[in-house]
């Protein structure tokens, strides 16, 4: 839609994930397991975990609804050949020519497209997924978007993944390396 193209678009201008350059934490720990030739990164923003996982991949497609996010992708990435950024809107879904041996998709919460990512992957291909839990601790303040829309419940990314093998699932809280707690569900599955 383009309001959310919009509203993104303005997040990345005003610098909202400037601080953001290290890679999801449990990816920086489980990337050398999986494999990762061929990688989509989806909703991925500035290109953190795409430039990550392009260090040891053959080639890495990083797909966002934001123009400006891309373009900052593009840039922080300009000294990398084998990753490319396209600026899609997600809720209109993906179509591939080609599967791809890893995908990661760090807090988007489209349960929908996350149903059908599994055709997307070839066998023994590896879909990892993180997404920010709905926590009931009003005293605890926590990363991450307010609007529970934008948080998942317990337990709906291992149901809505059950067709894969988990390798990982966890829900709880975590501290990034930025210090901040976040409430994450967080589900790594093979396709078999």
């Amino acid at each position: 839609m383009e309001s959310d193209r919009v509203r993104w678009n303005q997040r990345y201008r005003e610098g909202a994930y400037v601080a953001r350059t290290h890679p999801t934490a449990l990816l920086e720990e489980w990337l050398k397991r999986l494999p990762h030739t061929n990688a989509l990164d989806l909703a991925c923003g500035s290109g953190r975990n795409a430039r990550f996982i392009a260090q040891s991949a053959t080639h890495v497609t990083g797909i966002d609804i934001s123009d400006v996010a891309i373009a900052q992708a593009r840039d922080l990435a300009s000294n990398l050949e084998n990753v490319e950024f396209i600026v899609a809107d997600l809720d209109d879904g993906l179509s591939f020519e080609h599967l791809f041996d890893l995908i990661v998709m760090v807090r988007y919460v489209n349960f929908e497209l996350m149903r059908t990512l599994p055709k997307l992957l070839v066998p023994g291909g590896v879909l990892f997924v993180e997404e920010h839990l709905r926590w009931d601790d009003p005293d605890l303040k926590l990363a991450g978007p307010k609007n529970p829309d934008y948080r998942t419940k317990a337990g709906t990314v291992a149901r809505a993944l059950s067709s894969l093998e988990p390798l990982h699932t966890f829900e709880g809280l975590v501290t990034d390396p930025l210090g901040e707690v976040s409430a994450l569900a967080q589900f790594i599955g093979r396709k078999n």
